[in-house]
């Protein structure tokens, strides 16, 4: 099981990297057969591991007006619930629960300061949301696993 979850990690590591490389580009690096790297990647997608492939683009170069959003629940808030509702607007890619002063992350790109401020008032809209902080990103170095910088 852990020579398995060994190839995984090493096959994600290179999808992360590239997610365009073929099973035979994977096969050569790794020093394993396309075979093994294709039914290794199936798994992975039929259990859930791999969700999707995507672009990670850089919104630096995009004239994206990227914010980091940090959001406390109101008592009895139902986290999942509000994760979801957050999670449905297209500007946001990425919500998560986390520990601390504030139970919920959310990255969001949004075209302009304008477009910005039209997010926030729908989040703060969000039945059960007390508190929501933005913080407008200075610099993105990395994202999706992708430095952005060479």
């Amino acid at each position: 099981m852990t020579q398995k979850r060994n190839l995984d990690s090493e096959i994600l590591r290179l999808l992360v990297r590239d997610s365009r490389q073929s099973y035979r580009e994977l096969a050569k690096q790794l020093d394993i057969s396309h075979v093994s790297v294709s039914s290794r990647v199936k798994a992975m997608e039929e259990s859930g591991i791999i969700r999707g492939y995507t672009s990670i683009t850089n919104p630096d170069k995009m004239g994206f007006y990227p914010l980091c959003l940090m959001i406390s629940a109101s008592q009895g808030g139902n986290l999942s619930k509000i994760g979801d509702d957050i999670a449905g607007h297209p500007e946001i890619n990425v919500v998560m629960r986390i520990s601390g002063d504030c139970e919920l992350l959310a990255l969001a790109m949004c075209e302009s300061r304008e477009s910005a401020l039209v997010l926030l008032d729908k989040i703060n809209e969000i039945k059960g949301i007390a508190k929501t902080e933005s913080h407008v990103v200075l610099e993105a170095i990395k994202l999706g696993g992708v430095k952005l910088r060479s």
